[in-house]
């Protein structure tokens, strides 16, 4: 052995040296000192000082100069069956999700100012009828069949 500094014992010629116990300790300890605190930082940093009582998100004051968009209006492309229809998206959505459960499979459509609760996109009337006869077995009431527009036949000049 060339010599000892601070407790610490070097080896001559392997080049290595070997720490007493105490000092892997240090570092293990350390090392989970530093790992607590980077977590700690993260959490402060995600969620902030406030994360217990959030703040209401603040509102922009409306522009008296803008206009409200358009409702969208539902353009049918194909048939459909109507099963209900609602005045609020969160009543419609939660209707839909109920259809769900029971495996029916539907979308929601907004039309002027009420969301309606569909099924199917069929080609045909039959088609929708058919399903129509199936939901009301199954106990549902006032279906309606929607339709696609009529395509106009448009005389072309020759």
């Amino acid at each position: 052995m060339a010599g000892s500094q601070n407790g610490t014992v070097f080896r001559t010629g392997t080049g290595s040296h070997e720490p007493p116990a105490s000092a892997s300790v240090d570092a293990l300890a350390n090392l989970v000192y530093s790992l607590v605190l980077l977590v700690m930082m993260t959490m402060i940093g995600l969620f902030g000082s406030n994360s217990c009582n959030p703040k209401p998100p603040t509102q922009q004051p409306a522009d008296p100069n803008s206009q409200p968009a358009p409702p969208v209006t539902a353009n049918f492309k194909y048939y459909t069956v109507q099963v209900d229809r609602f005045e609020k998206i969160e009543t419609a959505n939660s209707f839909s999700n109920d259809l769900r459960s029971q495996n029916i499979k539907n979308f929601v459509l907004q039309t002027d100012q009420q969301w309606l609760v569909c099924v199917g996109r069929y080609v045909s009337r039959q088609r929708a009828e058919n399903m129509r006869k199936t939901l009301q077995k199954s106990g549902f009431r006032d279906l309606k069949i929607l339709e696609p527009p009529e395509k106009k036949n448009v005389n072309k000049p020759l």
